[in-house]
């Protein structure tokens, strides 16, 4: 079974069914004593789990970077996958936790592919104060001019797809995407108005839970805001991860062997021959026509998944 490690500052979540990744800090050196423990840490997961893959921000990757590349040439293995994600703290530590729960049922090259597909199937963003200074989401010259504004509230969305709106009044803007049924949010404070997504943005979701978690470490390097309220939302029903896992088309790679779905194989970091595109398939999220579920929505049959069933430990 793949380990799943989480590189840097991104505290568990606690809300995932009885799993989590692993977490490891990455302010430091590749040669000094942590450095080298860090080394030590992987030769032991590997020895364990004959895989590890390792999921750090891809906007603050320099740390991590160096210490997987070390890792990797000092033990000489091609069974370590270095895979940086694009998403906020809150949603990169979800989704670090989702891959743990798939990874006794898929092997490691899929587990690999997804890693970066499950950032379609959550909505995740904030609620800011001010937009001055985002550099992770693009921002338009008039909500960077009405940051300065007094009282100028913003949703910002990280994923599934980057955007600015400004908040008027009571109403919620559309976050853009609404995962499949039961939705679950998690939020973070940071200063920001976490009664705004219990009582406005969780209820315009359809969510059946709203779960307030530790405010996330990396939360102001990434939103850039001196108050805001950090959201994720999800859906608490494995059948999507299990349509995540079936879309995923892996090849072996000519190089290491392992199947993979990535333009460069993440394990030995070569890139992959050009293949034929698959067949797209439609979030999971999405409403379903009305002539009935698309095949994608459903479970596989005969390739390895999560069992069905929630994903989340208890409701709150």
């Amino acid at each position: 079974m793949t380990l799943v490690m989480l590189i840097g500052d991104v505290p568990g979540l606690g809300v995932m069914r009885g799993v989590a990744a692993e977490r490891s800090p990455a302010g430091f050196s590749p040669l000094s004593d942590e450095g080298l423990g860090f080394t030590a840490r992987i030769e032991r997961a590997l020895a364990e789990h004959g895989a590890v893959l390792a999921l750090y921000p891809s906007w603050r990757a320099d740390a991590a970077d160096r210490l997987l590349r070390v890792a990797r040439a000092s033990l000489r293995t091609r069974r370590l996958a270095a895979v940086p994600l694009d998403l906020p703290p809150l949603a990169l530590s979800l989704v670090a936790d989702q891959l743990a729960f798939l990874a006794p049922h898929v092997g490691p090259g899929t587990l690999a592919t997804v890693a970066p597909r499950l950032g379609a199937e959550i909505a995740a963003g904030a609620r800011v104060g001010s937009v001055a200074r985002l550099e992770h989401v693009p921002t338009g010259f008039g909500d960077h001019v009405a940051s300065y504004l007094p009282g100028t509230e913003f949703l910002v969305t990280a994923a599934p797809r980057p955007g600015v709106r400004r908040i008027t009044g009571g109403a919620v803007p559309p976050t853009g995407f609404v995962p499949r049924p039961p939705v679950v949010v998690l939020t973070a404070e940071h200063g920001g108005d976490g009664g705004w997504v219990r009582e406005r943005l969780g209820p315009s979701l359809g969510a059946v839970s709203v779960t307030a978690v530790d405010d996330q470490p990396l939360g102001a390097a990434y939103w850039r805001a001196r108050r805001y309220v950090e959201f994720v939302a999800f859906s608490g029903d494995s059948r999507v991860l299990q349509s995540v896992v079936r879309a995923a088309d892996c090849e072996p790679c000519p190089w290491c062997g392992e199947p993979v779905g990535a333009l460069v194989c993440p394990f030995c970091t070569m890139v992959q021959p050009r293949r034929a595109a698959p067949p797209e398939t439609a979030s999971a999220g999405t409403v379903p026509p009305a002539a009935g579920e698309p095949e994608a929505h459903r479970a596989p049959a005969a390739r390895a998944g999560p069992p069905p069933g929630p994903l989340v430990t208890a409701p709150p």
